[in-house]
């Protein structure tokens, strides 16, 4: 006899989304997170705080762009905002605890003895399925411990409340070309040090996004890191040719790692993450992994989903009768100008053997877009020539995150250009440009 039908370690989004998902099935769950609060790293210090900061960049974008527009942002009343909205969502949270009665949830950290015990404390309980969502931490290497991570700079009450005056950001991936973006816009003299931008996208849109970070001022090292150096006047960046400084703060932003500290005898992969099926099982008949813990795509929304593909197939009685589509998976980066994607690049598509066709839209011929007063990038969707399936789209420009979530559903229902183009979008708005996109060439399908 069990203890618990499921322990969940974590209680991040794909923590949460997996007992939730359990206990609705009238499964008896117990969950388990260490900082007593819901929401995982995307909210105590990832997505959410980030995006609020975005907001109010944004903001300043929106104001230099729009003649009648003026104001300014006050950067400590806005991490009082960003502290405020991370508070109201951990209430939420707390809330949905309360409204699901198989759920226990102990805000303590629970380590994996063995595949049906975990031990809490001074106790140990026992359970028919062990779930590991204990997510992904900030990389700070050797040489970094002079910087912060976005842990100190987005937590809750953070002590950062002022924009630093000059700021280097060490990395290029999304969130270094997020907060290059962001505090440019808020009034820092940003530093930032990367090889190149965004590895994931092509070649012109990193070259699009070199130009706008530099347009804003920001200076881009192309060198090397090493290290940090802390000194009587601040902080200083090594690289390979010599050392940059000195800054008031020092971002390390090279990447995450997967967090298996609450694991024992769980296989793990080459960059230390634990290998899962399609399904999210791991090694190990009655163990699941969802979320960053496993490595393949360390983003909320991915995270929430394979929650959700763990609480199916357990609820089907260990069974994968539901797996992951990775392929489907949207990508928004929070620059300025967002840039999104789903699915296959033109480049990849052709890599991969695919005869494709590739249709581009100028968002600014685009009315939406000049209304807002951000009429530049473009929409391009990348298809099968003969079946005319949708095997990929990007989305460079204002609103971005939002009109590649159409296009990630499209790529995962493979859809065609024919699906789309009998479509109806609401006008004003830039989802126009997309049935616009797939109406070129479509010949109507006989009855």
């Amino acid at each position: 006899m069990f203890d618990y039908d499921v322990i969940v370690l974590g209680g991040g989004g794909a923590g949460y989304t997996t007992a939730f998902e359990l206990s609705k099935g009238g499964m008896k769950v117990l969950m388990l997170e260490p900082k007593g609060v819901l929401g995982g790293n995307c909210l105590y210090e990832g997505c959410v705080p980030s995006k609020t900061y975005w907001y109010g960049a944004h903001s300043v974008e929106l104001h230099r762009r729009v003649p009648f527009l003026k104001g300014e942002i006050s950067f400590p009343k806005l991490v009082e905002w960003k502290d405020q909205v991370q508070r109201r969502r951990f209430a939420q949270h707390d809330q949905e605890i309360k409204e699901h009665e198989n759920l226990t949830f102990i805000p303590e950290q629970g380590v994996m003895t063995d595949p049906n015990h975990v031990k809490v404390g001074e106790k140990v309980f026992s359970s028919k399925y062990v779930v590991i969502a204990t997510g992904a931490d900030p990389v700070r290497p050797k040489g970094y411990e002079g910087g912060i991570t976005t842990h100190e700079l987005l937590m809750p009450d953070t002590r950062i409340r002022e924009v630093p005056r000059k700021f280097a950001i060490v990395g290029g991936g999304y969130i270094g070309v997020e907060m290059a973006s962001i505090f440019s816009r808020l009034g820092s003299e940003v530093t930032l040090f990367a090889t190149h931008l965004l590895k994931e996208v092509s070649q012109e849109v990193q070259n699009l996004l070199e130009k706008e970070l530099t347009a804003q001022n920001v200076k881009i090292v192309k060198e090397r890191s090493s290290g940090i150096e802390v000194g009587t006047e601040g902080k200083a960046v090594v690289t390979e040719k010599g050392k940059y400084g000195p800054f008031d703060e020092v971002l390390v932003a090279i990447g995450r790692k997967p967090n298996t500290s609450s694991t024992i005898g769980i296989p793990l992969g080459k960059r230390g993450e634990i290998e899962t099926t399609p399904g999210m099982k791991t090694a190990v008949e009655n163990v699941y992994a969802p979320g960053d813990v496993n490595g393949k795509f360390m983003l909320f929304h991915v995270a929430v989903l394979e929650g959700w593909v763990t609480a199916q197939n357990i609820l089907e009685g260990n069974r994968e009768v539901v797996e992951m589509d990775y392929n489907a998976v949207p990508f928004a980066v929070y620059s300025l100008p967002q840039v999104a994607w789903v699915g296959m690049w033109k480049e990849q598509a052709v890599a991969r053997g695919f005869d494709v066709e590739s249709r581009r839209y100028d968002l600014s011929l685009d009315s939406r877009a000049q209304i807002d007063g951000f009429a530049e990038g473009w929409m391009e969707v990348v298809l099968e020539r003969g079946s005319q399936r949708i095997l990929g789209a990007q989305v460079v420009g204002e609103d971005a995150d939002m009109l590649i979530g159409e296009l990630a559903l499209a790529v995962g229902e493979r859809l065609t250009s024919y699906d789309l183009a009998r479509l109806s979008q609401p006008h004003p708005t830039q989802l126009e440009q997309v049935t616009s996109l797939m109406r070129r060439a479509v010949r109507v399908k006989a009855s």
